[in-house]
């Protein structure tokens, strides 16, 4: 029986098809972890600096991996995982605290219009239904609350992989690298052009979003803790969580914080507070974002703030609070992508 030939693009058609296909099965295997596996590269992006700084003492490979995330373990996850804690069990004590107006919201209704009427000497809110929107926040923020601890056993499950993972990227990131080098079909010097411009814009993403983020909080815990000390500050705590997690957002900002407070103040009848920190927040707090974030994000090459903002709300709904982390990221490789593939179609037109 006479052997069955094939021709080169026979076979050639039927290596793509069958890679395809293992691809997506591949892509099925890591669907569920593919969110841990993005902060993996992401942390191992940035702990690679203090990796090299330890491999030029120690000469380890395994042992320089574990001192940098024993840093990032110390340095960023146990506070971190502490800070949660404390928030978790504030919100939940925060919900029963209120629980009376919960389940009376006609009675919260009553108080917020009466105070807003007072402060503003004007009845115009004795028509609102303000208690809806209050009592739906407070009912969100307890489901949110009983969803966290109930993946709190996953969550932890995720950091282990994310430890692991970065572990062996680490140590193997050379390897990595020049196995992309090998099956991206690209010259060496366009694929390094790429991943330049990738980590430009990454760390352009970092400085002027998430640092500036930090001492902003920074600036307006010291704000809140001095109101604390001398009139008593709501859920001190919280409003710092709070204000980090909106100073990520373009455009909106700290203010969406501050200024219900300063309103929050006006209607417990403590007008010198609230004024205080209106004033506050309107000539520090947001003048450092004026200052600070365009020096950061001095770079003409960076993801413009209005895709950056779709980022931060788009990977919320994908990943939830992680994607505040990972959504401008990839809205931000994105953008580099694109440009590197306008200006290929760009030079072939020239031609």
């Amino acid at each position: 029986m006479s052997s069955q030939r094939y021709t080169k693009n026979a076979e050639r058609n039927f290596i793509l098809g069958l890679t395809a296909l293992f691809l997506f099965l591949t892509f099925l295997v890591i669907a569920d972890i593919l969110q841990v596996l993005i902060l993996s590269v992401i942390l191992a992006y940035f702990l690679h600096p203090l990796y090299i700084g330890f491999l030029q003492r120690f000469p380890s490979k395994s042992l320089c991996s574990i001192l940098a995330l024993t840093c990032a373990t110390l340095g960023f996850f146990l506070p971190l995982m502490f800070l949660f804690y404390f928030i978790i069990l504030r919100m939940g004590l925060l919900v029963l605290d209120y629980r009376e107006y919960i389940e009376n919201p006609e009675l919260l209704n009553e108080f917020l219009t009466t105070a807003l009427s007072q402060v503003t000497n004007s009845r115009i809110f004795e028509s609102f239904d303000i208690s809806g929107f209050i009592v739906s926040m407070v009912q969100f923020i307890g489901s949110w609350v009983q969803g966290f601890i109930e993946s709190l056993p996953l969550i932890i499950l995720n950091l282990i992989i994310i430890l692991f993972v970065t572990y062996y990227l680490l140590i193997y990131s050379k390897e990595i690298f020049e196995s992309l080098n090998d099956y991206l079909p690209l010259t060496r010097k366009k694929q390094d052009e790429i991943f330049r411009n990738i980590s430009k814009n990454i760390q352009v993403l970092f400085r002027g979003y998430f640092l500036t983020g930090l001492i902003q909080t920074f600036v307006a815990a010291i704000g809140y803790i001095i109101l604390d000390v001398i009139y008593g500050f709501p859920n001190l705590l919280i409003i710092i969580f709070l204000t980090l997690i909106v100073s990520l957002v373009p455009y909106l900002g700290t203010p969406m914080v501050w200024v219900p407070v300063s309103i929050y103040y006006f209607i417990i009848n403590q007008p010198e507070a609230g004024t205080l920190l209106f004033i506050y927040g309107l000539t520090v707090i947001s003048l450092i974002d004026n200052f600070i974030r365009p020096i950061l994000m001095s770079h003409k090459e960076t993801t413009p703030p209005p895709l950056v903002f779709v980022g931060f709300v788009g990977g919320i709904f994908a990943f939830g609070i992680l994607g505040l982390i990972i959504g401008p990221i990839i809205i931000s490789i994105t953008m580099v992508l694109l440009r590197f593939i306008r200006e290929e179609y760009t030079i072939l037109d020239e031609k």
